[in-house]
Order: C-alpha cells, then sequence, then structure tokens
C-alpha cells in the first residue's frame, strides 16, 4: 500500500539492463592443448602404449573440444564475466577473478589482423581485450555476437578507458553489407575504378571531383555523413572506397583537423596492406598536418599522439601531447601519454609525476585508482635498486624465454620434417630421430611457456620489503 507498481516502459528498460549478450572465449589456449594431445596421442601409439594412446586421443579430440564450446565471455550490463570450466578453476586455485564489473575496467585495446583479401576488400579480425585489477577478458570478432557484446559493453565506458580502435567500434558499426548499400547510395564508384587514384594527392583530383559535387551547396552535415561512411568502409576492410570519401570530404573542408586525422588512419590501414612505404610517408604527413589544423582540441591531439606512439614516432607523440596539454589542461590521456614516453627516454622520476597527474586529471575511479598503482610501481624501482635489479632482470628472462620459444617452434618444425621424411622412407632409424627431436622440443618448449606465464606478472614489493626487514 502506498507503493507505486512499475510501469511496463520500466520493466522493459530492467530486462534490457539484465539481458546477457555472450561471445566464444578465444580459441588459443585449446588449439594448443588440441595440438600437443594429438601429438602425444601419435607418440604413444607409436610407442605402443595404446591405453594411453587411447587416452590421450579421447582428451584432445573429446575434452579439448567441450571444454572450447563451453567457455564464453558474457556481459549481463553490469559485469563481465568468463565462464569457461578450465578459467574458473584456475582462477579458484590462483585465487584470481574471472569477472570484472564495468566501474573496475581500466583499459580497452582493441587490434585489428588481417586475416584474408579478396579482391580489394580486407577482411578484419578484431580482437579486444577489456582490463581491470589484474583481470584480461579477451574476444574476437566472430559474428553478430560481437557486435551485440561491443553494441552492449563500450556505450557504457568513458572515452579515456577505450583506445582509438575501441572508440571506432562503438561509434560505427560493423555491417559490410549496410555500408556497401549507403556507399552506393552516395555515389561512391568502385576500388577497381578509383584505385588507380589512391596516389593522387587530393588537390589534383579537385576538377575530377567538382563535377560530381556541387560544393557551394554542401554544408557540415555532407562533410560529417562522407566522414563517417569513410570510416565505416575502412573498418569493414573496403579501404580504397573509404580514402575516397575522405577525399571527397576534404574538398569541402579542407582544414579539418578531424578529418585529416581520419584519412591518415585510413592511408596507414593501406599502407600496411599494400606494403606501400609512400603511403606510409603519406600517412605520416597526413598526420602532421591533423595536428596543425586541430584548433586547440585536446581530444584530438591527445588521439593524435597517441597514433605517433602507435608508429614509433615517440618525438612527435610527445610534442602532440604536450599541445593537448596546453589546449586543454591536465587531460588524462595526454598525461597517460607522456608517462609512456618518459618511460621510452628512461626518465622515472618523469614517468612517477606524471602517472601522479593523471591520477588527478580524471574522474573515472578506476583510471585514477591505476595511474595512482603505476606512480607506486615506479616509486619503489626509483627508490629500491635491489627491487629495480629484480623487476629489469624479470623482464630480461621473459624476453629470453620468449625469444627460446620462437626457437624450439622452429627445432620442432624441422623435427616433424625429419619424422615425414622417415615415414615416407620406411626408415625406422630416421622416425625416431624425428619424434625426438620434436618431442624434446615440445617439452621444453611447454616449460618455458609455463615459466613465461608465471614470469608476466609483476614481482610484489611488499613480499621484497618483508624479506629485507
Amino acid at each position: 500500500m502506498g507503493e507505486t507498481a512499475p510501469s511496463p516502459n520500466e520493466l522493459c528498460g530492467e530486462a534490457k539492463l539484465q539481458e546477457t549478450v555472450g561471445v566464444r572465449a578465444p580459441f588459443n589456449s585449446y588449439i594448443t592443448v588440441f595440438l600437443l594431445g594429438t601429438y602425444a596421442c601419435a607418440l604413444l601409439f607409436y610407442a605402443e602404449y595404446t591405453i594411453a594412446g587411447f587416452t590421450a586421443f579421447l582428451v584432445a579430440w573429446v575434452v579439448v573440444p567441450f571444454l572450447a564450446a563451453s567457455d564464453h565471455i558474457l556481459f549481463n550490463g553490469r559485469r563481465l564475466m568468463r565462464t569457461g570450466i578450465i578459467p574458473v578453476l584456475w582462477a579458484k586455485f590462483s585465487s584470481k577473478r574471472t569477472s570484472l564489473r564495468i566501474s573496475d575496467i581500466e583499459q580497452v585495446d582493441t587490434q585489428a589482423v588481417r586475416v584474408l583479401r579478396r579482391g580489394n576488400r580486407v577482411h578484419y579480425r578484431y580482437r579486444t581485450c577489456v582490463r581491470g585489477r589484474g583481470v584480461a577478458l579477451c574476444f574476437t570478432s566472430h559474428g553478430e555476437n560481437f557486435r551485440r557484446l561491443i553494441a552492449a559493453l563500450l556505450p557504457r565506458l568513458n572515452d579515456e578507458v577505450l583506445d582509438a580502435r575501441s572508440l571506432d567500434l562503438r561509434t560505427y558499426p560493423l555491417d559490410p553489407k549496410e555500408v556497401l548499400m549507403k556507399a552506393s547510395f552516395a555515389g561512391i564508384p568502385g576500388s577497381d575504378v578509383i584505385k588507380a587514384t589512391v596516389t593522387t594527392r587530393p588537390s589534383r583530383m579537385r576538377g575530377r571531383v567538382e563535377s560530381e559535387l556541387d560544393i557551394s551547396e554542401e554544408g557540415d552535415n555532407r562533410v560529417r555523413y562522407l566522414a563517417d561512411l569513410g570510416n565505416e568502409l575502412r573498418l569493414s576492410g573496403f579501404l580504397v572506397r573509404a580514402l575516397e570519401c575522405f577525399r571527397r570530404a576534404l574538398l569541402i573542408q579542407r582544414r579539418n583537423g578531424r578529418l585529416i586525422y581520419d584519412l591518415s588512419r585510413c592511408l596507414q590501414s593501406l599502407a600496411a596492406t599494400e606494403r606501400s612505404p609512400r603511403l606510409a610517408r603519406r600517412s605520416v604527413a597526413a598526420l602532421k598536418l591533423a595536428e596543425r589544423y586541430a584548433d586547440g582540441n585536446a581530444s584530438l591531439l591527445a588521439r593524435i599522439g597517441e597514433s605517433f606512439a602507435q608508429m614509433g614516432d615517440w618525438r612527435s607523440a610527445e610534442k602532440a601531447f604536450n599541445r593537448a596539454l596546453d589546449a586543454g589542461g591536465d587531460t588524462f590521456l595526454a598525461t597517460r601519454g607522456l608517462a609512456e614516453t618518459a618511460l621510452r627516454d628512461g626518465k622515472v622520476a618523469h614517468v612517477i609525476h606524471r602517472f601522479a597527474a593523471a591520477a588527478n586529471s580524471t574522474l573515472t575511479p578506476a583510471l585514477r585508482r591505476w595511474s595512482r598503482h603505476e606512480a607506486i610501481y615506479y616509486t619503489h624501482l626509483n627508490s629500491d635498486e635491489t627491487y629495480m635489479e629484480m623487476e629489469v632482470g624479470r623482464v630480461g628472462l621473459l624476453e629470453t624465454l620468449q625469444s627460446l620459444r620462437r626457437t624450439l617452434l622452429r627445432i620442432t618444425s624441422f623435427g616433424l620434417f625429419v619424422l615425414a621424411v622417415g615415414i615416407a622412407a620406411a626408415d625406422g632409424l630416421i622416425t625416431n630421430v624425428g619424434w625426438a627431436i620434436s618431442g624434446i622440443a615440445l617439452a621444453v618448449w611447454l616449460g618455458l611457456k609455463i615459466s613465461s606465464g608465471l614470469l608476466s606478472d609483476r614481482i610484489a614489493y611488499d613480499e621484497i620489503a618483508s624479506d629485507e626487514q
């Protein structure tokens, strides 16, 4: 009595909030176990250990696929969680988390991997990793479920948490069929028609394109539409047609910093696909031009600095980050970028100062906590030589183990080649040598992989301090 019943709209909103969206977890670890189990199965049958061979076969071909199929990453509107049997058991054993609240997310990174090139389209696979409180949950683009998860998760996060590709996935839909219809409606020619003009400068294209566009009647809406269409085409892999969209938009607004920035990223993707140094140089030139025409936009300048850092041009990145600070005060992205550039130069004191400033410049609790932890970590490195030596040794050993693992994979490939030759020639001695080489190399590789996983976490400073006392 006295309480009002919830309306149908409110109930619908709560249902949408609690609706669970999920994708399959990455198969990388399962594929590794599957291949190792298959190798062990073949080796055991060759050595005439029949029961052990059947056991290895069942584990590799039945148990592992079942575990992989039941491993999902789910999002229910409040929490991102992993449901696989092995990850849950391992998390309980190592006292780690398998779920992450939205408020605890510290960083979202997305990588684009070229998996196929068909005609003038590049098929990308996007791998998004969500990190926070020592937890990393990664998932890849495998159809509609990935788009639904991205659409449900990323709009709830602050821009400072997302990198540039994650921000693109949040802003522009991944729907190749729809974007092709929009490109045809906008009059963008096919890639075969305009591919020969890719290396032509926009100024030299002006006369040809002006015959198709009445620039005097175009306004901001037209530029915004072409820019959005270009980014959608770029994410869907239609790079040449995306470049044409940006060039047409630039004929209307030549000094639009955001538009030139998008053009630069499109050129960078096309340069990597075509392996063209000329397009790569044009991409860098466009990025510098975007910085010039940023008009004091601190967010855009910080993203430009982020792109310079990805290219490895740390000097230009530092310049862009400093301009972002001058334009908009202590912004988190710019301050964090300056901390990373200082770390590249070995200026630990500057790194500490920048991370402390980054913690004070953000309103997101997760980013504030992460920045403070980074500042404390580098403070311990700067003040304790013993801790510094141990961390440097850990990182150096980790790099050495990763290099050895690559070498052992080459040795394994050679052993499998020797094994194939021995089987083809029906020579028992060569076959045994092939089994021995590949088996020993794989055993050592597996041990190094486990060791690398143990060394990936930073050494806790509290344990070092307690040992010294």
